[in-house]
């Protein structure tokens, strides 16, 4: 990144305190691209990664690993429908969680629960912003559940 700062000599009343303001500025915009966030989407915290997963699926996970976090920064999860047809307008924001952060981890971790009616099958992302800054995207897509076999549901009801 680079900063420019103003000629002393153009403004020499002020020159100091737009330094000083300059410097500032550019200290605490170097400081939030420090921060790096590596993802994965999952069914369960020690499931494999994947990034298709079926409408179906009970939770998703997006786990993350952070490198460079401090106690007090803020991490923010939005997850985003890109497309589901006609069931949303395309990129609409489907849910946000915000976590205080006490440092790196290397287990953090934002999870999305079914809806009542099961995912809209399509494609998703989840964007992780760190204090504010987009520091990374994990796409995925839902597919349609296989349905279940006459024999299979025997099973399962117990006949």
């Amino acid at each position: 990144m680079i900063c420019y700062l103003p000629r002393a000599n153009t403004m020499k009343p002020f020159s100091g305190i737009i330094a000083f303001i300059a410097i500032l500025i550019c200290l605490s915009v170097a400081k939030a691209g420090v921060v790096s966030v590596k993802v994965r989407m999952t069914t369960g915290p020690q499931d494999p990664p994947s990034t298709t997963f079926a409408s179906n699926t009970l939770k998703l996970y997006a786990i993350f690993k952070t490198e460079g976090a401090k106690a007090g920064d803020k991490i923010r999860g939005v997850l985003i429908a890109e497309d589901v047809g006609d069931v949303a307008p395309a990129n609409t924001k489907v849910l946000e969680t915000i976590l205080d952060m006490e440092g790196d981890t290397d287990a953090g971790d934002f999870s999305f629960s079914e809806p009542t009616n099961g995912w809209p099958v399509g494609k998703y992302r989840v964007e992780i912003y760190v204090n504010d800054e987009l520091v990374t995207a994990a796409k995925f897509t839902i597919k349609s559940a296989k349905k279940k076999s006459a024999d299979e549901e025997e099973e399962e009801s117990g006949d």
